[in-house]
C-alpha cells in the first residue's frame, strides 16, 4: 500500500487513564465545559470550504451544516446534522500482560442528549415548530433510528469520562438506522480503536452523506425540528507512520424508503452485533472501502487542501483494511460480536 510523505510529529504513546464510574449530568445543557486542554491535535486533517457552524470539544471538533443551498433550489436548506467530525485517536498502552484494554472507566450516560445553545440562532427562526430541541425530533423512533454517534463515546473515554459525555450531543450524532450504529459500524469502531493502539495514533474524520436525487426523508414529528435522515456514512482513517501517511476511506449506504404507515424505515437490513456471533457472522469492510476522491464528490468536502500530493492521497484506493493483529483489540466483552479481526 503506497505511503505519502509528509512531516511527522513526534508522538508520545499515551498512558491508558483509569477512573471510576462517571455519571453524567442530566441537565438539558452539559454542565462540563466543552474543551479542556489535552495533546491530542484534532484538526491536523480537517477539510477545508466547509460550514461555518464549527466548534471544538475535548474528544473531537466539529462542523454543523449551516443554512446554505444543499439542493440547489435557491432557498436555504436546514439538515440538523454535522458535516463531518474529526478527531486524533490515541492508542492505550498495553498492561502486564500485554493486552490492549480499554480504560477502565465507565460512563452512565444521559438520558436525553445535550441541547447546543450555538445552534438555536440556527433553528429559532423556523416557522411551525413549536419543539426546538433535537433530542425530542428522535424520540418514539429511536428503535428504527438511533442518534448515531460519529466520534464514539468509548474513544472518547480514553481521553476520560468528562469528554465521553460531552460526545452526546448533536454536533455529533445523525440519524443512523439501529442494526447499521448496532452492527458494521460498531465493528468498525472497534476496529479504529485497535488501529490506534498498533500506530500509536489514527485520526478519524467521519460525517454523513446526503444524496440530492434521492427523496428528502426526515424525522421528527409536525411541531418538532425536521432532521434529515442520511443517505450514507462516511469514515476515513489516517496513520502516520516513519514513512509518511496511509489512509483507508470507508462509505456505508443508508437506503431509506417510507413504510406502509409513512414513517421513514431503512430499505435494507444489516446483522447487529448482538446476534453475528449466533449466526455465524463475519464482518467485512472491504467492499465498503472508496477512494478519498468519492467520498469528496459526494460531500463537497475537500480533504489534504494544500498537500503537495493530495491529488495521489485522494484518488489512492486501498485493495484491503491494514493487518491489525488480534493483540491490539480490546480483550474484553465491548467488541462487536466478538470478532477481534478483519478478513483480509
Amino acid at each position: 500500500m503506497k505511503r505519502f510523505l509528509i512531516p511527522l510529529l513526534l508522538l508520545a504513546a499515551p498512558q491508558a487513564a483509569f477512573a471510576e464510574q462517571f455519571r453524567c449530568s442530566g441537565a438539558a445543557v452539559s454542565p462540563i465545559p466543552a474543551k479542556a486542554a489535552t495533546n491530542h491535535d484534532h484538526g491536523r486533517y480537517a477539510p477545508s470550504d466547509v460550514s461555518s457552524l464549527s466548534k471544538s470539544f475535548t474528544a473531537f471538533d466539529a462542523v454543523f451544516d449551516d443554512a446554505d443551498d444543499d439542493d440547489g433550489d435557491g432557498e436555504p436548506d436546514l439538515r440538523l446534522n454535522p458535516e463531518y467530525v474529526i478527531y486524533e485517536m490515541f492508542g492505550v498502552s498495553p498492561d502486564a500482560s500485554g493486552e490492549y484494554a480499554e480504560p477502565d472507566i465507565s460512563i452512565r450516560r444521559p438520558s436525553k442528549w445535550y441541547a447546543s445553545p450555538e445552534l438555536v440562532p440556527l433553528v429559532e427562526p423556523i416557522p411551525d415548530v413549536t419543539n426546538k430541541r433535537l433530542d425530542d425530533s428522535y424520540s418514539g423512533i429511536g428503535t428504527i433510528w438511533n442518534r448515531g454517534h460519529l466520534a464514539m463515546a468509548d474513544h472518547a473515554q480514553r481521553i476520560d469520562g468528562p469528554a465521553s459525555c460531552n460526545t452526546h450531543n448533536f454536533w455529533n450524532g445523525s440519524p443512523q438506522a439501529a442494526a447499521l450504529n448496532q452492527g458494521p459500524w460498531l465493528h468498525l469502531e472497534n476496529y479504529s480503536a485497535a488501529a490506534a493502539n498498533k500506530f500509536r495514533s489514527i485520526w478519524i474524520v467521519t460525517g454523513p452523506i446526503f444524496d440530492p436525487a434521492t427523496p428528502k426523508l426526515t424525522i421528527g414529528d409536525a411541531d418538532e425540528l425536521k432532521v434529515e435522515i442520511p443517505d450514507a456514512f462516511f469514515k476515513i482513517l489516517i496513520s502516520e507512520g516513519p514513512s509518511g501517511i496511509e489512509t483507508l476511506a470507508f462509505i456505508f449506504e443508508q437506503p431509506n424508503e417510507l413504510g406502509e404507515d409513512g414513517t421513514p424505515v431503512p430499505s435494507r437490513a444489516w446483522v447487529r452485533c448482538s446476534s453475528a456471533k449466533r449466526e455465524g457472522h463475519v464482518y467485512n469492510h472491504g467492499p465498503n472501502l472508496v477512494p478519498i476522491s468519492e467520498i469528496e464528490r459526494r460531500t463537497g468536502l475537500r480533504l489534504f487542501h494544500g498537500h503537495p500530493e493530495r491529488d495521489a492521497i485522494v484518488s489512492a484506493e486501498a485493495d484491503a483494511l491494514w493487518a491489525i493483529e488480534e493483540r491490539y483489540w480490546d480483550p474484553g466483552p465491548g467488541v462487536c460480536g466478538g470478532q477481534r479481526s478483519h478478513p483480509r
